[in-house]
This record gives C-alpha cells, sequence and structure tokens, in this order.
C-alpha cells in the first residue's frame, strides 16, 4: 500500500513540475493545445507508458531507448496537436528549459548557503 501511494505521490509532483517545463516549451513554439494541463498530462503519460515499456523490453538496450524517446514524441504530438519536427523541438526545448532553471536555482541556492556562513563563520 505504501508504495503505491509513493508511486502516486511521485506521478502528481513529476506531473506538475515535469509539466511546467513541457508547458513553457510548448507554449514558446505556439503549439495549438499548449495548455499546462497537457502538460501534466504528457509528463504523467511518459512516465507510466516508459515505465511499462522499460518493465517489459528493459533488457534490449539502445532498442528500449528509441522505443521509448518515440513514445514521448508521440505523446507530444498528441496532447499538443503538432507535427514531428515540433515535437522534437518541444522535447529538446524543455530539457533546456529545465536545465537553465536548475542552474539558477543552485546559484541562488549557493549564494544563500555563502550568505550564512558569512554570517555564522567570523572572518569569512
Amino acid at each position: 500500500m505504501v508504495d503505491i501511494i509513493g508511486t502516486i505521490i511521485h506521478l502528481i509532483i513529476a506531473g506538475i513540475i515535469g509539466g511546467i517545463f513541457v508547458w513553457l516549451a510548448a507554449k514558446a513554439l505556439g503549439a495549438p493545445r499548449a495548455t499546462y494541463w497537457h502538460g501534466i498530462l504528457t509528463v504523467i503519460s511518459a512516465i507510466i507508458i516508459t515505465d511499462i515499456i522499460n518493465y517489459f523490453l528493459g533488457g534490449l538496450g539502445w532498442l528500449t531507448i528509441i522505443i521509448e524517446v518515440v513514445v514521448i514524441l508521440l505523446l507530444i504530438k498528441h496532447f499538443f496537436g503538432v507535427g514531428w519536427l515540433k515535437a522534437v523541438v518541444i522535447a529538446v526545448l524543455a530539457v533546456i528549459i529545465a536545465i537553465i532553471i536548475a542552474a539558477v536555482l543552485a546559484m541562488i541556492g549557493l549564494a544563500a548557503g555563502a550568505a550564512a556562513i558569512k554570517g555564522i563563520v567570523p572572518g569569512y
């Protein structure tokens, strides 16, 4: 029971956070159905389907990865109403946005940590 609850919580949090990146990328590229809800559905569906694929085909190495990427692109195409090229660009842009936001948050955390140390450690 705990595993099921943990999995559901993981899906909700991943959908909310990951959905932001996918939605921003789709919105930036002018996808016809670029809503935050579609971003959440894309991320949650991708997690569930790729987990199932990995469970059954996990031992196939690169073939599994290729199948999972194609499935993710199909989900982006479906939920945002775009073609293959735009789906690829949305996926890449979503990753770039996530990296930039993570880097900014890390720098803010480092700055806050340095300020805290400066206030605690004399002579720093």
